[in-house]
């Protein structure tokens, strides 16, 4: 994981509703991020993720219950698939470690 802040949306039927919410991320990585949202989704909650820049949409899941947190619920969300370009960085190899 990357700790990065980005704007994104979710798309999300709740309640037989379609909604679309606003979110920030805390981290991400190229299999999914933790989100950082004003109200929790639940775990294994569908959801479509729209990067607020390039308007590109990834299919996800939400992966456990959210984390109640004074700036918001903390939301961790993973791809259907891995899409390590859809954050636009590129990513430590899996070897890498800091350094003492």
């Amino acid at each position: 994981r990357v700790m990065l802040r980005v704007s994104v949306s979710v798309h999300v039927s709740l309640q037989g509703e379609q909604k679309s919410l606003t979110a920030v991320t805390m981290s991400v990585s190229s299999a999914g991020a933790l989100l950082i949202m004003k109200q929790g989704l639940p775990a294994d909650s569908r959801i479509v993720l729209e990067h607020a820049q390039t308007k590109e949409r990834v299919a996800c899941r939400v992966t456990r219950a959210p984390r109640e947190m004074p700036e918001g619920a903390h939301v961790s969300i993973e791809f259907d698939s891995p899409a390590p370009n859809f954050w636009r960085i590129t990513f430590p190899p899996s070897d890498w470690r800091p350094v003492d």
